[in-house]
């Protein structure tokens, strides 16, 4: 009578377990605007609702939002959870950087005629402007790793940085190209930015992006402004 009794409790509680699962599962997120994907699959933007999977089969759950570190997890047939919810990590990488449309091209400067002179031989002495230059980047840098003014080249070395609360890696050079003539006194000026995951930047792997570490930014103002016009991007 006491075995039957037992087999009768834990067949009713294998039923109630059984019961309060729900057939779909609902997943929340914060922020709302995140992208849910079930089994790489999009299904929406911070709710959404999967179907239960069997007892021995699983989803794969991906997570993405700008400016956020991705979350990626499974969820299996014989969780008792009807429901999910999560809160994204903001990624520092975008905290500490900013959209820029200036990075990675070369912008024409028309260099401002007090720091230049144009000698009776026809010669233009830009000395002036390339101690500015000189000046200006290195409140950046911690040195330029080539500079030629008689050649009309220069170029800072990279300058790295990595973030808390992110898994990428960016990096900044600037890369100077003097295209004066006797009608025309201008320098050409890039600054790269390039990011990578820890990985990849270990291997060198970096890519072209168009954001720039935001204590860059003064330095792309000054080029444009202390040393002259911006004829062109």
């Amino acid at each position: 009578m006491k075995q039957l009794l037992v087999f009768m409790l834990l067949l009713l509680s294998n039923q109630l377990v059984a019961g309060s699962k729900n057939k779909m599962i609902t997943i929340t997120v914060t922020p709302k605007e995140a992208s849910i994907f079930v089994n790489n699959q999009f299904v929406n933007y911070g709710l959404a609702k999967f179907q239960r999977p069997k007892k021995k089969e699983m989803v794969a759950i991906r997570i993405e939002c700008e400016g956020y570190n991705p979350i990626e997890t499974k969820f299996y047939g014989s969780d008792i959870r009807n429901a999910l919810s999560f809160t994204m990590q903001e990624d520092g990488f975008y905290r500490t950087t900013a959209a820029s449309g200036l990075v990675n091209k070369f912008m024409t400067i028309d260099i401002d005629s007090t720091l230049y002179v144009k000698n009776p031989n026809g010669k233009v002495d830009v000395s002036k402007a390339w101690k500015l230059l000189h000046q200006i980047l290195l409140n950046y840098f911690e040195e330029i790793a080539t500079t030629d003014i008689h050649g009309g080249y220069l170029q800072t070395p990279w300058h790295y940085k990595a973030f808390q609360l992110s898994n990428k890696q960016i990096r900044t050079r600037v890369t100077v190209r003097d295209i004066s003539n006797p009608d025309k006194i201008a320098f050409q000026i890039k600054v790269s930015s390039e990011v990578a995951g820890a990985m990849a930047a270990r291997h060198g792997e970096f890519t072209n992006i168009d954001r720039i570490v935001k204590e860059f930014e003064p330095m792309l103002q000054e080029l444009q402004t202390r040393l002259g016009k911006v004829h062109s991007l």
